[in-house]
């Protein structure tokens, strides 16, 4: 009697070291980003210090506490480029911030790593500043700046690499596009939105995305034979 043929399937087959398959962006990816949950920790501190001193009582008292804020940045307060990121206005900007923060930090961590997410983080951060100061003369405070510089990265993460990347995995990328496209008209609508920040943030964000080597698709080294 005749052995009936098996099908052999993708599954069956060892992958080939030189044309490895597409990832999995959501594989192993870690359920708590110690970075951003650092970072959220930091401004949950911030905030709690803002409400102990006063900080929220006054425009005055606000840009006192370290905000973004022209005059100073450009006197020689540079430092506010960066406490300005962990202040915030109320506990709403807080915990929508907060929020953002571990979402887009899942990611960030997953593509780069700590440290790299660490430094998208901080360095377009401080490019949000930069430009919101330059902007607008009036106070600013808020983690979103350097938030949507971790969107920004991001984003252009999964465009850059889609080729490399499950289908399920890409769509991941088109929906945190739309969902900060979303963000960027809802902050066009309202006159307490920073929204010089938001796109400085977004603009440096995505050209650190362009230039940072990603971490999980870093192939392991060749071997040298002698």
């Amino acid at each position: 009697m005749a052995e009936a043929h098996r099908r052999i399937t993708a599954e069956m087959l060892a992958e080939d070291p030189f044309r490895p398959g597409p990832v999995d962006f959501e594989k192993d990816m870690s359920v708590a980003p110690a970075f951003a949950l650092a970072l959220i920790g930091a401004n949950v501190l911030a905030f709690a210090w803002e409400l102990r001193s006063g900080a929220l009582q006054s425009p005055e008292a606000i840009v006192a506490a370290g905000a973004i804020y022209r005059d100073k940045v450009f006197g020689g307060q540079a430092w506010r480029l960066v406490t300005g990121m962990f202040l915030h206005g109320g506990y709403a900007h807080l915990i929508g911030n907060c929020v953002a923060l571990y979402v887009l930090g899942l990611a960030a961590q997953r593509a780069w790593g700590r440290s790299r997410a660490l430094l998208i983080y901080f360095a377009g951060g401080a490019a949000a500043s930069f430009v919101s100061a330059l902007a607008q003369t009036r106070p600013a405070v808020g983690a979103s700046g350097a938030i949507f510089a971790l969107m920004g990265a991001v984003v252009v993460f999964f465009f850059r690499n889609r080729g490399a990347l499950l289908a399920r995995s890409r769509r991941i990328g088109a929906g945190l596009l739309g969902w900060g496209l979303f963000q960027l008209a809802l902050g066009l609508l309202s006159p307490y939105v920073d929204n010089w920040a938001h796109f400085g943030g977004l603009a440096a964000g995505a050209a650190l995305g362009l230039v940072l080597p990603a971490a999980l698709l870093a192939g392991p080294e060749p071997s040298v034979q002698g």
